[in-house]
């Protein structure tokens, strides 16, 4: 049967990397949630495949292998776990067994927890990854107690999908333990074999950090050497990011295949020379016991994505030595890349997969230039060295850059350089140093490893200022796709002047295409999802960008958590291909508004903020002196200035016009004394809340209300203002029962109301009655919580189009 098959899989000539590629394809086009069809879908896989034997059709052998990937990553609804509620306000509690891989951080440690009973009918999709504050072994049975909820992160352009994340470490819910109750401990095979790499990644890290030199350079080292990347410094992060060489920080292919490599010559060479080497092929004996070496030492550094790829292709290359055959690097990528997305089809969506296997790939498939033997000179062989090396390191850098605008919506310059000369001496000595001084338990190797890593941190310093970050980000997974192929088409193609100008421009323009920017003469305006708390973005049809209020997570335990919605609207903002805000609008000095300012990341031109007299009861920097210590918004305003920002209170009506499009202020609104004329200024006898800044946008005949977190009392102050029927309002305060009284919805009247709240949120907003009495006078309700991210568009006819990141639930 299998010689049947093989015979027919050569007769359609079916290389692995193709099988990869159809497999993939069909793997990313897998439909989630439905029906479960795998079934179905494999066997008419198997039939195609069949069909494509007989009649030895090529493309019926990829739509066939397509199918098999559509059966194999097919996702379908995650099991709950018996007595849990997913997403919601009450405490669970997880009774199950913690499997290996540990993963470990700076802020604790995580694993998978199978939990028991297992669901009726349930498979590994009620598997549960659990965040831990001690630490955890893989066979102990455990009772954690915390809040579960599905991986969802922000939904939105530019924005993470943590979904995708967690299903590639083989868990569909997550949990951050509050408490830990030990059941037992009976570890099986597996379970023992996790421990033990455990225990050697810890021991390892302890005699690193045992042989001295600077701090974060050692914290480096044990990431480079044996995967702990737990102490790594931030700001040591950031180097070597801009510098093009983070990922040298965990375990990559290049690691293990040095490893690999090296001992696979070594034991050959032993073989060779010991009484066995003329009775037998010394590769033979050599293979099974380099293979095992490279398995070793792949479990004790965590077996990541990067060094799984590599595993399986050493063991296909030593597998091919052993046996004198001949491999193709091409085809033995394109059987790791089948063999790991068969195991875990989820590892498609992850960066660490897309840029192991691209980077590779791009290597694999550059032209290759002749060999000079006739180069008399010692530096002109340097010098074509050097050229070779920095054209392999640029198709490197080009190839991925999508994929890194993608992921982490930036691409350096500084990779290029950085991986021809900083990354070689990270992983050809500095690495093999420290294994050598680990094995051999001796300081001064890993000491010198050590002083290597450091002057290396030092030359990214240099490198960093010289070699900038773009950040770029594009407009989704598909575009990404078609950039790295096209670069891939580029880089293996030997040069053609013409068709190399065509093809450049090409990519070129990709680039300038991969954005999403508002259609012409358009208003579009983003209502983002960064929780509990308000962030939108309004494009201007000149091309202006403007912020109304930036988020912030004040309960975070953070200043880095609280500040992280920041983040997520300068992504936003990149995926639109915006790097500046000319202006944004802070409704009221609540850190849910405002923290994200700190980490935006973009230059802000001017702010607007309303006009208050300074009181010390009522300055708002009295909240950096509450618990956590998190920045006021007087002192948020200080950083700002202290940059260039100009902080201006704005007058109320018409405010300004810029781009056809109209801002009107419409309050805070203060009379100095009986009959004189408003003007914006916060009520000293209402609330900060009351006294939010509310604005509106209008266009072409349509109106937007930003109406920050007005309650009844500020809300009856417009309505006596003359407040008028708008098209779309940012419900007040989240939803919450104080405001959205039945005047103020009656005065908007608007065709959409939108409320922009955190999933299962510690407050219960929206009320259910907010939304009764929005959804009585006709208006449709698009919640960020449910539906991510909401966008309007105004075009220049006056038409109104709402568009959901995620569909509502039926």
């Amino acid at each position: 049967m299998i010689a049947t098959l093989y015979d027919r899989a050569r007769r359609i000539e079916l290389r692995p990397l193709l099988v990869a590629v159809a497999f993939a394809l069909g793997v990313h086009i897998a439909p989630e949630g439905g029906a479960d069809l795998r079934a179905v879908w494999a066997a008419a896989g198997v039939a195609l495949l069949g069909a494509a034997g007989l009649r030895r059709a090529p493309w019926l052998a990829a739509l066939g292998i397509a199918a098999l990937g559509i059966a194999r990553g097919m996702v379908l609804p995650a099991t709950i776990l018996a007595g849990a509620t997913a997403d919601d306000r009450t405490v669970d509690r997880v009774v199950g067994t913690v499997r290996g891989p540990v993963v470990a951080t700076a802020s604790g440690m995580g694993a998978r927890v199978e939990p028991e009973p297992r669901p009726s009918g349930s498979s590994d999709d009620s598997t549960v990854f659990v965040w831990f504050d001690e630490p955890v072994a893989p066979g102990t049975r455990v009772a954690v107690a915390g809040y579960l909820r599905r991986p969802r992160g922000w939904l939105g352009p530019g924005q993470s999908d943590r979904d995708a994340a967690l299903q590639a470490r083989d868990a569909r819910f997550e949990l951050t333990a509050r408490s830990v109750t030990r059941l037992g401990d009976d570890p099986g095979l597996v379970d023992r074999t996790w421990r033990w790499a455990s225990a050697m990644q810890a021991r390892w890290s302890r005699a690193i950090d045992a042989a001295g030199g600077d701090a974060g350079a050692r914290a480096a080292l044990r990431g480079i050497a044996v995967g702990d990347r737990a102490a790594v410094p931030p700001a040591l992060d950031d180097r070597w990011r801009a510098a093009g060489i983070f990922h040298v920080l965990s375990v990559s292919g290049l690691h293990l295949a040095v490893i690999a490599g090296l001992a696979f010559l070594v034991l050959r060479r032993l073989v060779a020379a010991s009484p066995l080497g003329g009775r037998r092929h010394p590769a033979r004996l050599a293979a099974p016991l380099a293979l095992a070496i490279a398995i070793a030492y792949t479990l004790v550094t965590g077996a990541q994505v990067a060094t799984l790829r590599a595993l399986v292709v050493i063991a296909l290359v030593v597998v091919a030595a052993a046996l004198d055959r001949p491999l193709r690097l091409l085809d033995a990528l394109g059987g790791a890349a089948l063999a790991i997305l068969v195991w875990r089809p989820a590892q498609l969506a992850d960066p660490g997969f897309q840029l192991s296997f691209v980077a590779a790939l791009a290597l694999a498939i550059a032209p290759r230039a002749g060999v000079d033997l006739e180069v008399a000179s010692r530096a002109r062989r340097v010098a074509r060295w050097a050229t070779r090396g920095f054209a392999a390191s640029l198709r490197v850098a080009i190839a991925t850059a999508p994929i890194t605008a993608l992921h982490f919506h930036q691409v350096s310059a500084g990779g290029v350089l950085g991986n021809l000369v900083l990354a070689p001496a990270l992983e050809l000595v500095a690495m093999p140093l420290a294994l050598a001084g680990l094995i051999v338990h001796w300081w001064l190797p890993i000491r010198i490893a050590t002083t290597a890593v450091m002057l290396v941190d030092r030359a990214t310093a240099l490198l960093g200022p010289v070699t900038p970050v773009g950040h770029v980000a594009l407009a989704g997974p598909r575009v990404a796709l078609a950039l790295v192929v096209l670069s891939l088409a580029i880089t293996a193609r030997p040069a053609r002047a013409r068709l190399d100008v065509v093809a450049w421009l090409a990519l070129c323009l990709g680039w300038a295409l991969g954005r999403s920017p508002p259609p012409d003469d358009a208003l579009r305006v983003t209502f983002l999802d960064v929780g509990q708390g308000d962030a939108a973005i309004v494009e201007l049809p000149g091309g202006g960008v403007w912020l109304v209020d930036a988020g912030g997570a004040p309960n975070a335990g953070s200043l880095a958590a609280a500040t992280a919605t920041g983040i997520a609207v300068r992504r936003t903002l990149a995926v639109y291909g915006h790097d500046h805000v000319d202006l944004a609008i802070i409704s009221h000095p609540h850190p849910d508004h405002y923290l994200g300012l700190l980490a935006l990341g973009v230059p802000v031109h001017e702010l607007w903020c309303a006009e208050e007299d300074p009181a010390p009861e009522r300055d708002p920097d009295v909240a950096a002196r509450r618990p956590g210590g998190l920045p006021g918004f007087a002192r948020v305003l200080s950083a700002l200035a202290a940059g260039g920002t100009h902080v201006a209170h704005p007058p109320l009506g018409l405010a300004r016009t810029a781009g056809g499009v109209e801002l009107v202020v419409w309050a805070p609104r203060l009379a100095a004394s009986a009959g004189a004329p408003e003007v914006e200024h916060v009520d000293p006898v209402r609330t900060v809340n009351d006294n939010s800044l509310v604005v509106e946008v209008r266009y072409r005949g349509r109106a937007i209300l930003f109406a920050g977190d007005l309650e009844a009392e500020g809300e009856a102050a417009l309505v006596t203002a003359g407040l008028a029927a708008v098209d779309v309002v940012k419900v007040p305060h989240h939803g919450s029962p104080t405001s959205s009284t039945p005047d103020f919805v009656a005065a908007t009247a608007p065709a959409l109301a939108v409320i922009s709240c955190g999933v299962a949120n510690a407050f219960g907003f929206p009320a259910s009655a907010v939304l009764g009495r929005w959804r009585a006078i006709g208006a449709d309700v698009a919640r960020t919580d449910r539906d991510g991210t909401i966008t309007v568009v105004v075009d220049a006819a006056g038409t109104l189009a709402v568009d959901r990141f995620r569909s509502p639930p039926p």
